[in-house]
């Protein structure tokens, strides 16, 4: 465990440092808490003043006990320093080390900026933070209690989930802090002291999580299950539970469940087909609005199928009646020389426009295959152009079937 601390100029006084049921009598801070938490490396961010003022007499106190050694950082606050202070912190912690932070004595914005350097080391070098505390002193009885803020380090994994929430639609990270969170006050022995404990935040945070792979390996027919199961975890008891123990997910929680709530259908053997339609179209659109161009395509070309098996008035997740569709579309579609021969099938009845059915499917299946392949075959299709068939695919889905209306789909509580 790394102690990582900061010491200024000030005049240090002897006092009497407590924690939970501990007392540690010293000068400075830094002792105390490389005690209290069983440190075996000390490295105190520092001024060249405050070597010269404090360097020596802290060194011989606790030498002896802790690996110590002063890091040496600018005094300055323009960019060029932030930087420089940002080199040592990455400099001074070494690949999956545990590290705890002492602030009492930091000054100006320079805790701010190791705190950020280290958070970027977690996710880079998986450095672990441990805790962050702070001396508070009190001149009239001499004493200075220490406070644990590592709560406040928690709001970084907050928002790198909320972040990924909001860009790709995952919400498995959150799903696991809200888990943590249950998890750490059972542990911790709080329940057996506090009136209020968390029951539900793993429920929930499985939910969403569970949705949320749901939609990454394009599984619709799942989707629709656990979406719509989320609403037996929504409602005042999740919010005021989020509210003591989760306080950052208040803010993203009205809209995961905005988000997710679009895709619930219960008892989807018994739904109306033409929903399950409209819904997996949903999905489609979803992949688009996110940038996932590669699930969009690969449903896509499933929905389609899904769709005229369903307007067929056939089972969809038959596998003979979608075999029987795809024969179908593949006789009509443009590696068939003599496909026209083909356009009037069962199939095209529900279609407007034959031949745009016979463009979309063709291409589709193109880039369909040159997605899942790999790119290993001979017709190449840049990144760049698939980016762009993504961005027009729902338009060319719904022009297919104007019967369906899907250019104003959104829904939010459709059962």
């Amino acid at each position: 465990m790394i102690l990582l601390s900061f010491i200024g100029t000030g005049d240090y006084k002897l006092t009497s440092y407590t924690w939970q049921n501990q007392q540690y009598e010293t000068e400075y801070v830094i002792e105390a808490i490389a005690h209290f938490f069983n440190a075996q490396e000390i490295k105190v961010f520092t001024t060249k003043e405050a070597i010269k003022i404090h360097g020596n007499h802290l060194r011989d106190k606790i030498d002896n006990k802790f690996d110590l050694s002063y890091i040496d950082i600018p005094s300055g606050t323009d960019e060029d320093d932030i930087w420089k202070l940002f080199d040592k912190v990455v400099e001074s912690v070494p690949e999956n080390s545990e590290i705890i932070f002492d602030i009492t004595h930091a000054f100006r914005s320079i805790p701010v900026i190791v705190l950020l350097a280290s958070a970027f080391l977690e996710k880079a070098r998986n450095v672990k933070i441990k805790g962050v505390y702070y001396g508070q002193y009190d001149p009239e009885n001499n004493r200075a209690s220490i406070f644990d803020l590592t709560p406040a380090i928690k709001l970084l994994d907050w928002l790198t989930a909320t972040d990924t929430f909001i860009n790709t639609g995952s919400s498995q990270k959150l799903g696991q802090l809200l888990a943590d969170i249950q998890n750490d006050f059972f542990k911790s022995g709080r329940a057996k002291t506090e009136k209020i404990i968390p029951k539900k935040l793993i429920s929930f945070g499985s939910t969403i999580a569970s949705i949320s792979e749901n939609i990454e390996f394009i599984r619709p027919v799942e989707l629709l299950e656990s979406a719509y199961k989320l609403e037996k975890y929504s409602g005042e008891e999740i919010r005021e539970e989020v509210g003591i123990f989760a306080k950052p997910f208040e803010l993203i929680i009205d809209k995961i469940e905005q988000d997710y709530a679009q895709f619930a259908l219960e008892n989807q053997d018994k739904a109306d087909p033409k929903l399950i339609i409209k819904k997996h179209y949903l999905l489609i659109k979803w992949y688009v609005e996110k940038g996932l161009g590669t699930q969009a395509i690969l449903l896509a070309r499933e929905w389609l199928v899904t769709t005229l098996a369903i307007l067929e008035n056939d089972n969809y997740l038959d596998k003979e009646a979608r075999k029987n569709i795809e024969n179908q579309l593949n006789a009509m579609s443009g590696n068939n020389p003599e496909r026209i021969k083909f356009y009037e099938q069962e199939i095209t009845k529900h279609i407007e426009d034959v031949k745009q059915l016979d463009d979309t499917w063709s291409q589709l299946g193109r880039n369909r295959n040159n997605i899942a392949h790999c790119q290993m075959n001979s017709e190449q299709f840049s990144s760049k152009v698939l980016q762009r068939y993504t961005q027009e695919l729902p338009q060319i889905l719904a022009d297919l079937f104007p019967q369906l209306n899907l250019t104003s789909v959104w829904f939010k509580n459709t059962r």
